[in-house]
């Protein structure tokens, strides 16, 4: 609640996102079986299903709920995600 803390939260935030944060390194491999579980929890719901196939939208924020939550472990983030762990958070 300090000047600091809203001036990151209120203008440095969206210009960051705009500029740096983007969905298109996102895709969805050979072992997708199109089963929709990316879209429903996508928080931004930014994952539509087309042709079967998940695609991002524009409004990505990163999450990696589409990664983590992904049945097949089908959905990769470019390179970087390929062979590492999926980190699954069951909440209350």
């Amino acid at each position: 609640n300090n000047l600091y803390d809203r001036f990151m939260s209120g203008p440095v935030n969206p210009i960051f996102y705009s500029f740096f944060v983007k969905a298109k390194a996102f895709t969805a491999g050979g072992a997708c079986t199109g089963c929709g579980q990316c879209a429903r929890l996508c928080p931004a719901n930014n994952i539509t299903i087309q042709n079967g196939r998940p695609a991002w939208g524009g409004d990505c924020t990163h999450c990696m709920a589409c990664i983590c939550r992904c049945p097949a472990e089908a959905i990769e983030y470019g390179k970087k995600s390929v062979g590492k762990p999926r980190y699954y958070f069951q909440g209350e």
